[in-house]
Parts: structure tokens; C-alpha cells; sequence
């Protein structure tokens, strides 16, 4: 059993077990959508029943690793039954934990052991959901409250006794409880029922086709086609790792019909899907938490996040397209393919609730309250613009509601244990101690501090997905990047960045591995190739970091300048990595293209312009060479005449 081994969903869906997790299923999706856009339940009650019954339904819907796929043992109902007393303790003493303050009125021993027993259970549904990294990280982290007293130096304290852990982690808004799960139980449960609604009503398929027509005749098309569904899914999705899994097994296999290698077909559906991330609309569930950390309405982070995300696919696109070159493959005919107008108004319903949604989300109004309008405004739509293979009934209704509550496992379960861990954090102080060790290690240098936080964060990705990857790796490391003098937002959203791209790094690539799977590929090969494409997302960090107008519009004409100058860097930076620009690069040519992205991108404006100078010098003698090139095959041709 590998370590990042973890369970597998038991196939109960004709059992009565299968049908009774049905129901629960629907009614706590119902339960969720009331009590966030009407009821507003104190959020200890509330987040207490959401865990509780999530985890309930993973010790009985996933196995042990490793363990065989259907048999329920004995101890998983047990363990279910536990979590749903828990629950119900939580309902019954809503009041007293409301009222009472923290770390001054009396803990019950009842307290310690309900609190005991949750942290276990959802260690143990963190196990089967996500695997054994974020498993380990959170366990090891539950021994420092105890330990910490016989660690010297910074890391040391003065120790905790069990109840002021139990405390910390179970009875108040500050673990298991906290941020990170009312996130996953409101915003993130409403945009994943508004992803899958989409779905079954036939979005998925009117974005593959849009993306087609759109992409589909030109050079590479197909690839560029993978790129466009696969940012258009990863946005709503947030998941890079079921990203791949879905739209990667119908656009790998095209890529490869087309001609592209299988590493490659697998390194354009890895970039394509981990970019999803960070791009507007959604950002799936990350962006929402960050939203909340930073403490700025939603449309706040989609604003700062859209010219990086753009300029991230832009440089994809140019990659897949140089790739298209070398390996002299063409677009489809347009007489094979539909055309983008009939295919637009073929659509039209599912491009409504999406505009819907952003424009709400521009007017500052709630994530979860804008999520639930489109989704109804999609029925409404659908009810009246009525597609015969999708049609909406009471049982698409339901079984989107089920879906949402099933996609939403692995984020929300995970969002617990990253609540273990924050909670520990806070409780024992280790959070400041960390920032101080970053800045002593950096020594007062901004550049070095942002190396060891992009290296934490990568790390701490590999074996997690990118939600509990940025709550850890902001907790830790983010007051470091601010207390630096790196804006807020450009700290967050750096984080953000490598949270994502870690699925796509090798060597524990997870998102390259999936792809590789599909394509019948090296998953080392399709890994390092998926970041070579998506080279640009490693780099535009660091420069809006440096340059945060890029993601802080205050002053217009600087945003667009910076914009430009980035622009052409990433356009550099992209033609060196992949060593074609109009034609292929040698490699001290190579070198010399990536050294005049370098300098584009400083803020300094000197060093701008000598990379522009020097880019600019490689077009002009590229051109030169391809004119070369063009007169002497039509001389050689007319001399064969």
C-alpha cells in the first residue's frame, strides 16, 4: 500500500444501505441550501451537522485502503452511528457552546470525549477520502500541543492539557468547526450543486462543442480545444485532479487521433486543468476561502485573478500551437465542424445562468445566495427551452442534489483536518513562530522568503488537494509574505498559485499521473512536459508580487503597461522553454529568450527595455532566417523546373 493510497467508493447504489445514503444525501443538500441563502443557523449547529453526517456517509460509502470494494464491516456502522450521536450532542448543546466563553468556563468530560471521538472519526474519513498525507500531517499535529514542551528554541511552549485541545478544535469555531468547513458547507456546496446541475442539464456537452467550433479548425485545434473545455471546467470544478479524469478522457484520446504524442495529449489536459483553478469565473472552492481569509468580497479575488489567468492560457495556447508546428499537424475543415453562431444559440441557456452569476457577483452580494439564483435561473431556463436529451425532471433535480452532497466529500472532509491543524496552530502560537522563521531564514529578503513559501506550498500539495493546501500553507506562511511588505491579496493569491500547480510537479505529480493513466503515458514524461507548457504559472507569482498592478487595478494606465510588459515576457519566457519562437531555437539562443523574459518582467524600466530590445532582436533575425529559408526552396524549385 502506497502512502498516498486511499479508500475506494463502494458500489451501493442498488442496496438498501445505497438508497437509505441516497435520502440522507438529499436532505442534508436541501438542509444546506435553506439554512444558507434563509435560516442562517448558528454556525457551530450547523457546520456540526454538515461534518457529522459527512462523515457518517464516507465510513460507510468508502473501504478501509486497500480493503475490498463492497463489504460494510460492523465497525463502519458503529463508527456512522458515533458520528451521528455526535451531531445530534452538538444540536442539543448549540446553546451552551454559543454562550459560553472559551478557555474560562468549564469543559465537561463529555466535551472531551465527544471531541475525542469527532477528531478521530474525521482523521480516519480523511483517510479513505483523500489518502494519507494530509492524514499524517494532521495527526502529527494533534502530538505538538503535547510535545511542544520538550522542543527547544522557537517551536517550543509551555504545554497543553487534553481539555484545552478539545477544547480549541471541538467546542469552538476555530477547528474542525471553523472557517474552512463553513466554507465548504455554504459557498463551496452551492457553486459544486450549480457545477452539477450544468452537467446533467447538458452544459458539458454545449461547452466541448463551443469550444470545438470555436478552436477546432485552427492549427492544433483539437489540443486547443482540450485547453478551452478543460479551463471552462476547471474554473466551475476547482479540482484539477477530476478535471483530467472527465474531460481528459474524451480530449486525450482526440488529441492523440490527431496526432499528438500521448505524453503531450496527457501534459495539455494536466496544464489546462490545474490552470482551471486560477481562472474566473469560479476558481472553484480555493477561491471562496481565500475570499474569506483576506476579508474581501468575492468579485474582489475574481478581479485580481483575471490578467494573470488569461496571460496563463495565452502562454498554454502558444505552446500547444508550437508543438502543432513541429509536429506539422492541421485544424479540421470547417465544413466539419458547427458553426460558433448556431452553436452559441444553440446554447444560449447555459451561457445565461453563467453570465448571471458573474454579474451578481460584481454587485457584492452573497457567493452562496448568487450560486442558488443560477441554478434556479438554469431550471427556469431549461423548463422553458426544453433539450429532449436533457430533459429537467424531479429526478434530475434529486440527482444533482446527490451528486453536489457526493462531489463535495473529499473538499469538505478535507477541510476538516485542515481544521485540526489551524486549530492547533492558533492554539499553540506556531503560525507567528513559522512566519519568523521564514523571514530569519530569508534574512530580511523578500525573494527568498517567497522561494521557501512556494516550496512549502508544493510540498504540502502533492498529496492534498488545493483547498487544504492553501488553508496550511496560508496559515503558515502567509503573515511572513505580508509582514514582508507583500500586499495581501498578491501573498494569498500567490499561494493560491502553487496550491494548484503542485498536482502538475513532479515528481508526485497526481494530476499528471491521472492524465498518464489515460493516455497510456510515463507519468514522469507527461509531468515534467505539463510544466513546460504551463511554465508561465511558476513564474507570474513572482511578478505580481513585485508588480501587484497587475492584480491591483487602482491606477488604470499602469495596469495596462504592466500588462503589456508581462505579456511579451510570458511570450518570451514560453518560445525560450519550448526553444521555438517563428522558428526552432538553438540553445544558446534559447537561453538568451528566456534572460529578455527575465528582465521584462522586473518592475525596473531600463531593464524592461533591454528585454524588449534583446527579444525583439531574436523576431527580427527569426523573420530574417524564415525569409532565408522560404527564397531558397522556391529558388531550388525553379532551378528543378
Amino acid at each position: 500500500m502506497g502512502l498516498l493510497d486511499k479508500g475506494s467508493k463502494r458500489k451501493l447504489d442498488k442496496t438498501i444501505v445505497g438508497k437509505v445514503i441516497t435520502i440522507v444525501t438529499i436532505i442534508l443538500a436541501l438542509y444546506l441550501v435553506y439554512s444558507s441563502v434563509w435560516s442562517f443557523p448558528f454556525a457551530i449547529m450547523y457546520r456540526g451537522i454538515f461534518l457529522s453526517v459527512l462523515v457518517a456517509i464516507v465510513v460507510i460509502s468508502y473501504t478501509l485502503p486497500g480493503e475490498g470494494p463492497n463489504k460494510i464491516r460492523i465497525m463502519d456502522y458503529i463508527l456512522a452511528a458515533l458520528s451521528l450521536l455526535i451531531g445530534l450532542y452538538m444540536v442539543l448543546q448549540t446553546e451552551r457552546l454559543v454562550f459560553r466563553t472559551p478557555f474560562f468556563d468549564e469543559v465537561f468530560m463529555m466535551d472531551v470525549i465527544a471531541g475525542v471521538i469527532m477528531v478521530l472519526l474525521v482523521l480516519e474519513a480523511t483517510r479513505r477520502t483523500v489518502g494519507w498525507p494530509l492524514t499524517i500531517i494532521s495527526g502529527v499535529m494533534l502530538t505538538y500541543p503535547f510535545v511542544g514542551m520538550f522542543i527547544p528554541g522557537l517551536f517550543g511552549h509551555r504545554g497543553f492539557k487534553l481539555y484545552h485541545v478539545v477544547e480549541q478544535i471541538f467546542m469552538t469555531t476555530n477547528g474542525i468547526f471553523g472557517e474552512a468547513i463553513g466554507i465548504a458547507s455554504t459557498y463551496v456546496f452551492m457553486f459544486v450543486l450549480f457545477g452539477v446541475f450544468l452537467k446533467s442539464t447538458g452544459g458539458g456537452d454545449f461547452f466541448f462543442d463551443l469550444s470545438i467550433s470555436v478552436a477546432g479548425h485552427t492549427r492544433g485545434g483539437l489540443a486547443k480545444t482540450a485547453v478551452l473545455a478543460s479551463a471552462l471546467f476547471g474554473s466551475i470544478s476547482g479540482s484539477p485532479i477530476s478535471n483530467v479524469a472527465t474531460t481528459g478522457a474524451f480530449t486525450i484520446p482526440m488529441m492523440k487521433r490527431s496526432g499528438y504524442p500521448a505524453y503531450f495529449a496527457g501534459a495539455v489536459e494536466t496544464a489546462a486543468s490545474c490552470g482551471g483553478t486560477i481562472m474566473p469565473p469560479v476558481m472553484g472552492a480555493v477561491a471562496f476561502v481565500m475570499a474569506e481569509v483576506v476579508g474581501v468580497p468575492y468579485y474582489q479575488v475574481l478581479a485580481a485573478a483575471i490578467i494573470p489567468a488569461v496571460l496563463y492560457y495565452g502562454a498554454v495556447f502558444y505552446a500547444v500551437d508550437t508543438e502543432a508546428i513541429k509536429q506539422n499537424l492541421k485544424g479540421m475543415d470547417k465544413s466539419e465542424l458547427p458553426p460558433v453562431g448556431k452553436t452559441l444559440l444553440g446554447g444560449i441557456q447555459y451561457l445565461f445562468p453563467l453570465v448571471w452569476l458573474v454579474a451578481r457577483l460584481f454587485q457584492g452580494l452573497s457567493p452562496a445566495r448568487v450560486a442558488i439564483e443560477a441554478v434556479v435561473v438554469m431550471i427556469v431556463i431549461g423548463l422553458l427551452v426544453r433539450n429532449p436529451k436533457y430533459p429537467i425532471t424531479l429526478n434530475v433535480v434529486f440527482e444533482a442534489l446527490e451528486g453536489s452532497i457526493k462531489t463535495l466529500l473529499p473538499v469538505a472532509i478535507a477541510c476538516g483536518a485542515a481544521g485540526v491543524v489551524v486549530g492547533v496552530i492558533t492554539l499553540t502560537g506556531a503560525g507567528g513562530k513559522f512566519t519568523s522563521l521564514i523571514l530569519s531564514m530569508a534574512q530580511g529578503f523578500l525573494f527568498p522568503a517567497l522561494i521557501l513559501t512556494m516550496i512549502v506550498t508544493i510540498i504540502l500539495g502533492m498529496g492534498m488537494s488545493i483547498t487544504p493546501t492553501y488553508i496550511l500553507a496560508a496559515s503558515l506562511a502567509a503573515p511572513a509574505l505580508v509582514k514582508a511588505g507583500v500586499p495581501v491579496m498578491a501573498a494569498h493569491l500567490f499561494i493560491v498559485y502553487y496550491a494548484a500547480m503542485a498536482t502538475m510537479t513532479p515528481p508526485v505529480s497526481l494530476s499528471a499521473y491521472t492524465a498518464a493513466g489515460i493516455a497510456d503515458s510515463d507519468p514522469m514524461k507527461v509531468g515534467f512536459a505539463a510544466v513546460r507548457i504551463g511554465i508561465v504559472a511558476f513564474v507570474i507569482p513572482y511578478v505580481f508580487v513585485y508588480q501587484p498592478q497587475l492584480i491591483i487595478h487602482n491606477n488604470i494606465g499602469q495596469s495596462i503597461v504592466t500588462t503589456l510588459l508581462v505579456a511579451l515576457g510570458c511570450y518570451a519566457l514560453t518560445a525560450g522553454v519550448n526553444r521555438w519562437l517563428l522558428k526552432e531555437l538553438k540553445l544558446w539562443e534559447a537561453v538568451l529568450v528566456i534572460t529578455s523574459s527575465a528582465l521584462l518582467f522586473t518592475p525596473n524600466i531600463v531593464l524592461q527595455i533591454v528585454g524588449i530590445a534583446v527579444f525583439l532582436v531574436f523576431i527580427v533575425r527569426q523573420r530574417i532566417k524564415a525569409r532565408s529559408s522560404t527564397y531558397s526552396q522556391e529558388s531550388e524549385r525553379n532551378l528543378n523546373q
